[in-house]
């Protein structure tokens, strides 16, 4: 398996297929947009997305062209690898599992195999994806990507209007519009706010990075405001502002940060303001109900307490009957931390029936799932993706924003939003790999 991608003059077949390529890219970008499709009621979580039939296909037809030789980047490699590597190392644990219990199912009556495959098969997908649309990409002008990706955030702003306004148009796209009329808090084409908010934030900041027409930046940013707004996640905007003051303060000379500040503050003042008239009531309803905030703190202490308790990672599989002795101590760390109660209703639930049981954030899953691991993984990843940025020849102002985005995606997966189908998270290693390797 040859892995230069360099080697095999993508560019003179990139020209013969271009329109092949163009095609392939704005349908994985379009399928990002999309994950909470109906199907999903037949086909599981994974079917919430037509990412696993569009990435599969084109996956093959790309397999078929390059006569079964795999060419893989830096990213689809990385992601290559982990999948492979927690694949086997889950696949040991669920034998281990039989030998010791004398049983494949679970407490719940479900075979801990099954669950393997079907919990590994999204980091599969991530890889079928990643790969997919960066061999597409190389094959496509910086004119065509700077278009597609502005098109599909133009897009993303067209949905949340139409919702507003008409959410009913929208209910084939959604398994239940329940709770979700007009003037409630919108959703796009995912499942809730949070990953709605995620998914057009990230297009919003690339298209903003990746346009060269001051107007249509303009007429972006005032977008990526009025869509927050609509869609109401209480963390989305907090964490773009975070990502901004780690690139303030980590990325930039003394003189860039007084040259920067005629921009933030401005944009800080408007995201207080939203923070303080938006974010902070929602946040006091979470708060007094304490369902919200009492499981993302002990889930999130699940998997740092999972950490010492199975540094491998209680498996793909096995982690549904190997998941109490670190649930339990995060419920103990919990109720020491916190001044009030902890409402348990919504984790007793998960323990009871099995249903939903899993970390609010998609990294911290990851971590359950394969421990250290996953913390090395993600960090190698986007040690790579901030690299790659400063060797890109980018514009100072694009590699500002490309560093915002790339810190707005770590900390929205490691605190905010979980990634079952969450395919949008890859897009900002598509597009700095893509920069770099033609700068």
């Amino acid at each position: 398996m040859n892995t230069d991608m360099n080697r095999i003059g993508i560019s003179a077949s990139g020209r013969k297929n271009y329109v092949f390529s163009s095609m392939c890219l704005l349908i994985i970008l379009l399928a990002m947009t999309l994950n909470d499709l109906p199907v999903q009621a037949f086909l599981g979580t994974l079917g919430a997305s037509p990412m696993w039939v569009a990435s599969a296909v084109i996956f093959m037809l790309f397999l078929v062209h390059n006569k079964f030789c795999l060419y893989l980047d830096k990213y689809s490699r990385l992601f290559m690898i982990y999948f492979l590597l927690t694949f086997s190392i889950s696949l040991i644990q669920c034998f281990w599992f039989y030998i010791a219990e004398g049983t494949i199912l679970n407490s719940y009556g479900v075979s801990v195999l099954s669950k393997h495959i079907f919990a590994s098969s999204y980091y599969f997908f991530y890889f079928l994806t990643i790969y997919c649309a960066g061999y597409a990409i190389r094959a496509v002008s910086r004119k065509f990507l700077n278009k597609a990706v502005i098109l599909i955030a133009f897009f993303m702003t067209l949905i949340i209007a139409i919702e507003f306004v008409a959410p009913d148009v929208l209910a084939p796209f959604h398994l239940s519009m329940e709770g979700y009329g007009v003037g409630s808090r919108q959703r796009l084409l995912s499942p809730e706010p949070s990953i709605a908010a995620f998914t057009f934030n990230i297009f919003l900041l690339l298209a903003i990075t990746l346009s060269n027409v001051n107007l249509v930046r303009l007429i972006l940013w005032g977008a990526l405001l009025a869509g927050n707004m609509l869609i109401g996640s209480k963390s989305s905007l907090v964490l773009i502002m975070f990502g901004g003051l780690l690139v303030f303060y980590f990325n930039m000379t003394l003189i860039q940060k007084l040259k920067s500040l005629f921009a933030l503050i401005p944009v800080a003042g408007i995201v207080i303001y939203i923070v303080m008239y938006t974010v902070l009531p929602a946040l006091m309803v979470d708060i007094e109900n304490f369902t919200s905030v009492s499981t993302r703190l002990i889930t999130s202490l699940w998997a740092v307490c999972s950490l010492f308790y199975y540094p491998l990672g209680e498996g793909y599989g096995t982690y549904t009957a190997w998941f109490v002795h670190p649930l339990e101590a995060a419920i103990r760390i919990g109720n020491s931390l916190t001044p009030f109660s902890l409402n348990l209703s919504e984790i007793n639930d998960m323990i009871d029936t099995g249903n939903y049981l899993s970390a609010k954030s998609g990294i911290l899953f990851s971590v359950i799932h394969s421990g250290f691991m996953a913390v090395i993984f993600y960090f190698i990843v986007f040690r790579n993706a901030f690299r790659d940025v400063r060797q890109t020849n980018a514009g100072y102002y694009q590699k500002i924003l490309l560093r915002i985005t790339l810190w707005y995606s770590l900390l929205s997966i490691l605190f905010a939003v979980n990634m079952e189908v969450l395919y949008t998270f890859l897009l900002p290693f598509i597009v700095v790999n893509y920069l770099k390797t033609n700068s």
